[in-house]
């Protein structure tokens, strides 16, 4: 059978890689061939099927638009409020999940989330039970996809820039009667024309393609950039060009555009596209790639940094790690920081490894306990006394700390014990720069950082009127946190690590190895010393263990605190402690409260003396 010139025309273009479209001088399409039905979604061919329709009142819609405004029909504001979202902060160019029941006056008990057009996250997810349906619906940024999940069945569809994709649920059955696909654009099938009533062409098996021949070229492909200037080519512009990268209906393609012309009166355009979906998406799994290999690079640098920052800090939990990446900020900085944690933790190790990663590393480091000073020597002991000042005093008169500390940084270990009156002089060294000592007249100044540890909750003490609203506000520029060890347990391996062949070497033994048993009670205990009671159970061990290992035999944890309760055992510190304070009392009263009497009857020290009086309360 002879072909005529169109049937000939047909096949010879079908027979083309790339996508040919020619139109006539009016916009008409004449010839549209089946690579550019494939590469624009015109051709159904392999989908899941739905018939023909249109969104009903009672139909539930599910929307998923990464874009507003720019590939879904022109959404706007006015569809924002059909949808039932009134949030004027929301507009062209953000990022949309809603989930409706579908009526003409608007949608019905919407469910939505949005994100800026400027956001920085990788997915938009929302995930529900829609009227008992269960959905999971996704907007993935980072590979360009988008899912829609109703129940266990997925309508996923990819995109270069912007897509808004659709999926409706019959009101009635609650099955599938729409999903959205690439080429919705050319069967003008965009989010705003369903939602406004326009008929969708059915999908699947035995599905007529579109048919595109005798159509406006703009009925099939948005009046964009490309396409308005193939019109005015075939309107009789004098414009062409090959090869140059074009996006079409949001597709990147490869596009020549050539005037079609009969006896030099232009009758039409022809233009060639190539898909180049394919390269584009290679080259941005490639970028993909290349940016998750400099992420885990730039991870493992700054794991280096901070291991070799903080060598005696070990630990590789999420937790230590951000205390860590904190405690180096600080160190850049000139701002007071406050070392928050329980006793044990490692704040006295962090200061210093803050101290030492600073500018000021090359100057003072000094260390004060506020818990360990009694406190009629406190005040002498950080600011310095003048000759003469008090009885007992050095005749030449004493540095204090915060003098000694000069230039460099000092830290106010146990910063919660110190009482009211001491806390105002503080206040005015952190505000003023300058000080007194004791008994002196002069201003002493000093250039000093600060840095304040506690196991006491400041706010609470700020409540009870032990602790001043305004310092704790100067020493809390820069808090830190300090996890306890029974909230990282996995830490205790890289600390056993750390911490065995320094007892080793200071007892002064052979290197030892700890059994998997040993650590296996080590991690079920709960550590309510924290690595100080884990430092002490080690050096037990090292001693107890005559060989090169160390077994869980040699592991001797304590009782805790409530089998002591349960068992009403007083461990012999306990005793030892309340003989102590007894015999202090009664000393006291048998000298009618001479101290120095009672200090040589005892054969202690001054210092010693006020410790325990602090330390038992004793008035």
């Amino acid at each position: 059978m002879a072909l005529n010139s169109e049937s000939y025309t047909k096949m010879f273009t079908d027979m083309m890689s790339e996508g040919f479209i020619v139109i006539d001088n009016k916009g008409i399409i004449q010839i549209y061939n089946e690579k550019a039905k494939e590469i624009f979604g015109i051709r159904q061919e392999g989908q899941k099927h739905h018939r023909e329709g249109r969104i009903n009142p009672g139909d539930i819609v599910i929307i998923a638009n990464n874009s507003i405004g720019q590939d879904d029909g022109k959404m706007d504001s006015t569809s924002l409020k059909f949808l039932g979202i009134n949030d004027n902060s929301i507009g062209t160019g953000d990022c949309l999940i809603v989930i409706g029941v579908f009526d003409k006056k608007g949608m019905i008990n919407p469910v939505f989330k949005t994100l800026k057009n400027y956001h920085k996250e990788d997915f938009l997810k929302l995930k529900t039970e829609y009227l008992e349906i269960p959905m999971e619906i996704e907007i993935d940024f980072v590979n360009k996809l988008i899912s829609i999940k109703v129940r266990d069945e997925e309508f996923m569809i990819n995109y270069i820039n912007a897509i808004g994709h659709m999926v409706v649920l019959d009101g009635i059955t609650r099955e599938m009667k729409f999903y959205q696909s690439h080429g919705y654009t050319a069967r003008e099938e965009s989010i705003n024309d369903l939602l406004k009533g326009k008929v969708y062409r059915s999908k699947g098996e035995n599905t007529e393609t579109l048919d595109v021949i005798g159509k406006n070229i703009f009925q099939i492909h948005k009046s964009d950039s490309i396409i308005q200037e193939f019109f005015n080519v075939a309107k009789g512009e004098n414009i062409s060009y090959i090869d140059r990268f074009e996006d079409i209906n949001g597709y990147p393609t490869m596009c020549t555009l050539l005037p079609v012309e009969n006896k030099n009166n232009r009758i039409g355009a022809a233009l060639k596209v190539e898909d180049i979906s394919e390269i584009k998406r290679i080259i941005r799994e490639r970028d993909n790639a290349i940016n998750r290999l400099e992420k885990a690079e730039s991870q493992l640098n700054e794991e280096k940094a901070l291991n070799k920052a903080f060598p005696d800090f070990a630990g590789d939990s999420e937790q230590i790690e951000s205390v860590k990446r904190m405690a180096l900020k600080a160190s850049k900085t000139n701002s007071n920081v406050l070392l928050l944690g329980e006793s044990g933790t490692g704040k006295t190790i962090l200061a210093k490894h803050i101290h030492e990663n600073s500018k000021l590393k090359d100057e003072s480091f000094v260390h004060v306990n506020c818990g360990a000073i009694p406190e009629t020597l406190l005040e002498s002991e950080l600011f310095g006394y003048e000759k003469g000042a008090f009885t007992g005093a050095l005749s030449e008169g004493k540095k204090g700390f915060f003098e000694i500390a000069n230039s460099g940084t000092i830290f106010l270990d146990e910063i919660g014990d110190i009482s009211i009156n001491l806390q105002v002089k503080l206040l005015q060294i952190i505000q003023e720069k300058w000080f007194y000592r004791v008994g002196g007249t002069e201003k002493i100044r000093v250039n000093i950082r600060i840095i304040a540890a506690t196991n006491k909750n400041l706010e609470e003490e700020m409540l009870k009127g032990n602790f001043r609203e305004d310092l704790y506000y100067r020493i809390n520029v820069f808090p830190i946190w300090i996890p306890p060890l029974r909230e990282r347990k996995q830490d205790i391996i890289p600390l056993i690590d750390l911490v065995l062949p320094k007892i080793c070497r200071e007892i002064g033994c052979r290197p030892k190895r700890i059994s998997s048993e040993a650590i296996n009670i080590l991690l079920k205990y709960n550590w309510p010393g924290n690595i100080r009671e884990l430092e002490n159970i080690l050096e037990r061990a090292v001693n107890l263990a005559e060989g090169d290992n160390i077994l869980s035999k040699h592991i001797n944890l304590g009782l805790n605190k409530q089998d002591s309760e349960d068992k009403n055992i007083i461990s012999l510190k306990g005793s030892l402690e309340k003989y102590e304070k007894k015999l202090i009392q009664e000393a006291l009263s048998i000298y009618k409260g001479d101290k120095k009497k009672v200090m040589e009857a005892l054969k202690i020290s001054k210092t010693n003396f006020y410790d325990k009086v602090k330390k038992y309360n004793i008035e």
